[in-house]
């Protein structure tokens, strides 16, 4: 197997499909001014195997340069072998850039199969950076949703189902519908001291290339929660933000709008929802656990690695 470094145009026409939107062509140009340069790069034997996109920054490769998780793309499973050669091919290029090369991978639900395969190869080539636990919801889980929350979640949704919200979901075209959300989630993370790594102009600029839903929640007249969710493969959903205004969470709006989410997108063919990461750096933060626990998520590992 060899390493061919190419264009964006010719890398586009080797790859009928992606294991997520992070990895398009579409994505890593939309972005291309995060790193100082952009390697598209194929893995090819007697025909392509894989390809990947690197974003040089810092000195170093990384696979993603601008998203929450990058890694290999393939038009079909690849064997264990191909995968072992592939990762070593990958260690040899950067050492001859004198760069390291820093690969998250998406967490394993995503593909459990080929994402095992990924795993246990990057981490013999190199070492875990971090490891981070991230939650999903399961919408087959959402026919006994009711049954099957612990008692605390359970009274939070109760009595929030009490009171008088009005939850709308806003196509990613409505401008003033996007505006009123990103307002509420920028709100949300200033209240909680928490990053907003995307800025409005990033938002209206994503949702050009990525297909997006945005929700809001009122409150007699108040805009008072709100979500941002990309559409990351055919059947899997992304959390981007979501968040509600500190002066009404006595409310419970956000087991409200996570019980309305979870029944809008039951409805329109999805098969999870990835609801993201409750770790920084492997450190959790434990509100948040709890929290997505409680609305019912399962957690699955997320590895980064350095090679």
């Amino acid at each position: 197997m060899r390493i061919t470094e190419t264009s964006a145009a010719e890398y586009k026409e080797f790859f009928m499909r992606y294991p997520h939107i992070y990895n398009t062509v579409g994505f890593s140009e939309l972005n291309r001014e995060k790193a100082d340069s952009l390697h598209y790069l194929l893995f090819e034997n007697s025909k392509v195997r894989f390809g990947l996109v690197l974003g040089e920054r810092n000195g170093r490769l990384l696979s993603p340069f601008s998203a929450p998780f990058g890694g290999f793309t393939t038009n079909r499973q690849q064997c264990f072998e191909f995968v072992d050669e592939a990762v070593a091919l990958l260690k040899d290029y950067g050492d001859g850039m004198s760069r390291p090369v820093v690969m998250t991978l998406p967490p394993v639900f995503y593909d459990e199969r080929q994402l095992s395969v990924m795993t246990n190869a990057l981490h013999r080539f190199g070492r875990i950076c971090s490891m981070d636990v991230n939650y999903h919801f399961l919408i087959s889980d959402f026919d006994n949703y009711g049954m099957s929350l612990e008692r605390t979640a359970k009274n939070k949704l109760r009595q929030a189902m009490k009171e008088d919200f009005v939850f709308r979901h806003i196509d990613s075209g409505d401008v003033e519908g996007v505006d009123r959300a990103y307002c509420v989630i920028r709100r949300n993370r200033e209240e909680h001291g928490y990053p907003l790594r995307m800025s409005h102009d990033d938002v209206v600029n994503t949702i050009k290339v990525v297909d997006a839903d945005f929700f809001l929640l009122e409150h007699e007249g108040n805009d008072i929660a709100a979500a941002q969710i990309f559409h990351v493969t055919d059947d899997i959903c992304q959390v981007i933000y979501w968040g509600d205004l500190r002066e009404y969470s006595r409310l419970r709006p956000m087991n409200y709008l996570a019980f309305r989410i979870f029944e809008y997108y039951r409805g329109h063919g999805v098969r999870i929802i990835d609801i993201g990461p409750s770790t920084e750096n492997g450190v959790p933060n434990y509100g948040l656990c709890s929290f997505k626990e409680g609305i019912g998520c399962r957690s699955s590992l997320k590895f980064s690695f350095e090679i």
